[in-house]
């Protein structure tokens, strides 16, 4: 996943390239770096939860279709200047207290991102999505939720309709926004021993 010069998270599901996953372990995440306006990457590697600000692994190297002159003149002392470690410690950091504080969020993510009709699996993780955007202090989250289903608004707000008509989400007082209920929770686990059942008979 690339995001200009700031570091940014790597997906677990878009590993790094092959050659830089056979560094380590495995345990931990890896985050990518653009360079030299892109001439260049590092790529930063951080233990999950280890205790140290920095990463154990810095990988510096030209980037894919970058300026084959740039990359010619090597990585000089200008293009390692850029280079931000503690930024990406800090984001893995932050992507571990993120997944304690919402544990199915990758869950919900891929129910969104998939689904093709409005199934409880779905719904409910509508619920717990919405919930999150609106406790973020997103003030439009439904707008959100089109830019994260590539569904139309309509459709989404007719979503949102059902996921309240069936249960999943709730009425916070006079707050703005709702909340996912125990029923909305109670659908995703079911569904998460279903994939993990299916996914065990599979298996050799």
């Amino acid at each position: 996943m690339e995001i200009g010069p700031q570091p940014t998270l790597m997906d677990p599901v878009s590993p790094p390239p092959g050659d830089l996953a056979a560094l380590t372990d495995g345990d931990g995440s890896w985050v990518r770096q653009g360079l030299a306006h892109g001439d260049f990457e590092a790529w930063h590697f951080v233990r999950h939860g280890s205790v140290g600000a920095a990463p154990a692994y810095i990988v510096v190297r030209p980037a894919p279709g970058g300026d084959p002159a740039a990359a010619a003149r090597g990585v000089t002392t200008t293009v390692l200047r850029e280079v931000r470690p503690s930024d990406a410690a800090g984001l893995v950091r932050d992507h571990e207290h993120e997944a304690q504080k919402y544990p199915r969020a990758r869950q919900v993510e891929e129910l969104l991102s998939s689904a093709r009709r409005p199934s409880d699996p779905y719904l409910a993780a509508l619920a717990l999505r919405y919930e999150r955007l609106a406790a973020s202090g997103d003030r439009s989250p439904v707008r959100r939720l089109v830019d994260i289903t590539a569904l139309p608004l309509g459709t989404v707000k007719s979503h949102l309709q059902l996921a309240r008509r069936k249960g999943f989400l709730e009425a916070v007082g006079a707050k703005a926004g709702g909340r996912a209920t125990d029923a909305a929770h109670h659908v995703l686990a079911g569904a998460e021993r279903r994939d993990e059942a299916g996914s065990s008979e599979g298996r050799p």
